[in-house]
């Protein structure tokens, strides 16, 4: 994934947010053993869209294909929490600001209560929403990677773990983002796994240092 990227086009603006809500929803304190990658993964494009829609003459353009949609939309307009956590996740420009959003996620959760999200993940309707979400936005490569959950997964820093160290703010990560290990250089007051999983996201060795700093 890379969800930080400039795009151009209305898919692509819609897929970089899904992304980047994605890897928000996977820094909160939530398991959903119920709901398959390409599950959450209509949920991520569904809630970028929403929160585009209204934002982008094109991006409304490119939803238009989805019938389900607008009645999902309707359901979005009544929780009050979704909104910050669309926010949080949009305007993200680095990892430790996307575990924000899911601190906001657990908000959405819990106002909609986890029995409810996980009906409306099975529902029928959502389950064809998600076969033409697939078709009109291809789930990323490494998704079922980056939504396995820890105690699964091979040895690697996870988002959580690298914004927990970095940031000094406990959050605890549910869902590991899998990354390549390195070696890396000392550097003070940040741990080894932490630095690695940073300088594997960020080449530049001056954006690492301004994230250290905070």
């Amino acid at each position: 994934m890379n969800p930080f990227r400039t795009t151009s086009k209305p898919t692509e603006r819609l897929s970089a947010l899904a992304e980047r809500l994605i890897l928000a929803m996977a820094t909160a304190q939530i398991e959903l053993p119920e709901a398959s990658p390409e599950a959450l993964w209509t949920l991520a494009i569904s809630v970028a869209g929403w929160w585009l829609k209204n934002r982008s003459v094109e991006v409304e353009e490119a939803l238009k294909p989805y019938a389900a949609l607008p009645l999902l939309f309707s359901v979005f307009d009544g929780v009050k929490s979704l909104p910050t956590f669309a926010a949080t996740a949009s305007y993200a420009t680095d990892y430790m600001q996307l575990a924000q959003g899911g601190q906001r996620f657990t908000e959405v959760v819990n106002e909609l209560g986890l029995a409810k999200l996980k009906a409306a993940l099975g529902n029928p309707i959502f389950g064809r929403l998600q076969a033409q979400i697939l078709a009109g936005f291809p789930a990323p490569s490494d998704l079922a990677e980056a939504l396995r959950p820890p105690s699964k997964a091979a040895p690697s820093a996870s988002v959580g773990t690298a914004v927990r160290a970095a940031t000094g703010v406990r959050v605890h990560s549910a869902v590991a983002i899998q990354e390549p290990a390195k070696t890396p250089e000392p550097v003070s007051k940040v741990s080894k796994e932490t630095l690695a999983y940073l300088k594997e996201r960020y080449r530049d060795d001056d954006t690492v240092k301004r994230i250290l700093k905070g």
